[in-house]
């Protein structure tokens, strides 16, 4: 798994809550702190207000003293000012100062009276002062004496408490007015320059709030409250479903669709914190069910996926707790299990496969497993798991088999990724050489034909034998390209000696059997000859035996059409397969090769030399000619000569040679 993969599936795993978490506490944060600005703006809209009512209340005094100061006594002037207080709710003294020093009526001025003021009131004519002369009211909240001052504001928590009663506040006028009056009050000096000179006047004040205004103030406080404690539940229930949200997502994340148990990334995780942390030895097996295709086909994809869902949860109920099982891929399950050495795993291993066959009833179940020991503790399970997968047979000699994974196993492992990763690059740089194996005919001894071979010279592993990269190119496909590469260099190179006058014989040509699913095939091989322009009677076509097992009517179409173009046909190998008088009976052949088996470590000489001879007659009276290779002594000359055969290949005559010293042995 790559890097960037596990950092995601972690972030789906961990999917923080706490980012919901803070947006639930700025979200409640900001509420509060919006209600407290709210009522804090109600307050000072109210006082506002009653300033601004109490402004007006002073200017009709004022205006009532510069009017009659001149008419009346001082007597009747203050008897007047003491009316207009009793009369004014928000007034409760008036004092006049005829002597231009008001701090002399308010000692508590003096330090707030400073020259800014006096220039201020100098200005304008007016001033204001809140009020710290008076004496707060104690009242007792909760058994405690309770009481605030803030500059001359008055707030009785008590009081305002009381005042909370919603339903009194709506039914109980008088217990409205007492609140109102109660809860909250701001006192002030204010100080007016009147009309008369050297003559101002004084006015203590006390704001109280009317019903409507503390009414509308209770009401937005309410509505606040209720909006902050509806939005708290809003957001706690979104961190609740988020909770839920990554439950779910974990549970996502860590199922498996098929089986519904764990998948393979999450047993690789888990896996490595239990090495990481268990003082127990650990081993990874990777289980295989065989033949699951074969039982797809024969009951359904569906109950393929019933099957597997099946012996997942046997196979938990088969573990320890500290051991676990996932299905990893197709029919193969990854088990982390406990082991004491590798005999106790062996048995308990073909027991966990007899127990899932045993519960399956009358189904015949197949497994295979490969099983490799965590070293240590430090190791990544992933890696763990891969080589136990490499060491799982890939073709059953027994039922249910068992191989322990060795280092030999990942090293052809990537042996092979390295010469998958380095053909394209190879047949583009020319890596591949052609060597050609002469052919000499029986009576004359001469050079007749070649066998073009394919070698490897790799610049770094340096000579590569075809036994080894051909099966691979085979399995992987790469040989189509291969065999169109050998094809085309030989026609250039029988371009090339025709060009030079030299008298060319017959080279063949492998041409693997994945080909012939191809129905273009020979015109594809003529399209390639013909660029250069060589007769087609000097290239010959080797198929194996094993061509013969594929499509039947395709085969004999390309064998017929390639006859028809001018190529020869051979088949290579005959005998090494069960169905070669099949094949002669059927295929139209030119040339037939008889295996290099039939003269290698013979027994009993005369039965292997009556077999050969019979084979050479029955392909004479068939009109085919004759090859055999393999050949490396002289008896087994002089005796396929006796017997007619046409051509020899071998070591006997020559091993394979690069082109130049082909040229040589050919021409010189």
């Amino acid at each position: 798994m790559s890097k960037k993969k596990e950092r995601r599936i972690k972030r789906l795993q961990k999917l923080p809550i706490w980012p919901a978490v803070l947006e639930m506490i700025i979200t409640e944060l900001v509420i509060f702190i919006l209600t407290i600005f709210i009522c804090v703006l109600s307050i000072f809209g109210i006082i506002n207000t009653l300033v601004l009512n109490m402004s007006k209340d002073c200017n009709t005094v004022i205006e009532s003293v510069n009017k009659n100061w001149s008419r009346e006594s001082r007597e009747q002037i203050e008897s007047r000012i003491s009316a207009f207080a009793d009369s004014f709710s928000d007034i409760n003294e008036i004092v006049i100062d005829d002597k231009n020093n008001f701090v002399s009526y308010f000692p508590s001025l003096e330090f707030y009276f400073d020259e800014e003021a006096k220039r201020q009131f100098e200005s304008i004519g007016m001033i204001h002062f809140i009020d710290n002369s008076y004496k707060v009211l104690d009242s007792e909240f909760f058994g405690h004496q309770v009481g605030m001052e803030l500059r001359g504001i008055l707030f009785n928590p008590r009081n305002m408490y009381r005042s909370l009663d919603v339903k009194r506040l709506l039914t109980d006028r008088k217990y409205i007015e007492w609140s109102n009056k109660e809860s909250l009050q701001l006192h002030t000096i204010s100080i007016y320059r009147t009309d008369i000179p050297g003559i101002n006047l004084c006015f203590k004040n006390v704001y109280r709030i009317n019903t409507f205004q503390m009414n509308l103030l209770l009401t937005v406080l309410i509505f606040l409250v209720v909006v902050f404690v509806f939005s708290g539940i809003y957001e706690i229930s979104k961190v609740i479903n988020l909770v839920h949200e990554r439950m779910r997502v974990n549970k996502l994340v860590t199922t498996d669709t098929v089986t519904g148990g764990y998948n393979k990334d999450y047993f690789i995780q888990k896996a490595n914190k239990e090495i990481s942390r268990s003082k127990n030895n650990y081993a990874v097996v990777q289980l295989r069910l065989e033949k699951y295709r074969n039982y797809c086909t024969a009951y359904g994809i569906k109950q393929g996926e019933n099957l597997l869902e099946e012996l997942n949860c046997n196979m938990v109920q088969l573990l320890g707790k500290k051991e676990l099982v996932a299905h990893v891929e197709k029919s193969d399950f990854a088990l982390l299990l406990n082991y004491q050495n590798e005999d106790t795993l062996n048995i308990r291993v073909r027991n966990i496969m007899n127990i899932l066959r045993e519960r399956q009833g009358g189904q015949h179940l197949t497994f295979s497993a490969g099983i490799c020991p965590v070293r240590r503790k430090a190791e990544d399970v992933s890696l763990v798991l891969t080589c136990a997968g490499i060491s799982v047979p890939k073709t059953l000699k027994m039922q249910d088999e068992i191989v322990w994974f060795d280092d030999s196993m990942k090293e052809e492992q990537v042996w092979e990724r390295r010469i998958e990763d380095d053909m394209e690059k190879a047949l583009e740089n020319h890596e591949f050489q052609v060597f050609l194996q002469p052919k000499y005919s029986t009576k004359e001894e001469k050079l007749s034909a070649a066998e073009a071979l394919v070698r490897w010279i790799h610049p770094v592993l340096g000579f590569i034998s075809p036994g080894k990269f051909i099966p691979l190119f085979e399995k992987n496909g790469f040989i189509l390209q291969l065999d169109d590469y050998m094809l085309e260099s030989v026609a250039h190179l029988q371009a090339a000696w025709a060009e030079q006058g030299k008298e060319l014989v017959p080279i063949s040509v492998n041409v693997s059997r994945a080909h012939f699913a191809e129905d273009n095939l020979a015109e594809h091989i003529c399209s390639i000859v013909d660029k250069f322009k060589v007769p087609h009677k000097y290239i010959e076509l080797e198929l194996t035996e094993s061509a013969f097992f594929d499509d039947k009517s395709v085969l004999l179409t390309t064998v017929r059409k390639l006859k028809d173009f001018g190529f020869k046909v051979s088949m290579d190998d005959f005998g090494a397969g069960y169905s070669s008088l099949n094949s002669l009976k059927e295929l139209p052949l030119d040339i037939i090769k008889l295996d290099a088996e039939f003269f290698r470590s013979v027994d009993d000489i005369k039965r292997s030399n009556l077999i050969v001879g019979e084979t050479i007659s029955l392909a004479k009276k068939l009109g085919m000619e004759i090859v055999a290779e393999g050949i490396e002594t002289r008896e087994q000359v002089d005796f396929l000569a006796k017997q007619d055969c046409d051509l020899i290949q071998g070591f006997y005559f020559s091993k394979p040679l690069p082109v130049a010293e082909f040229e040589q042995k050919a021409w010189s």
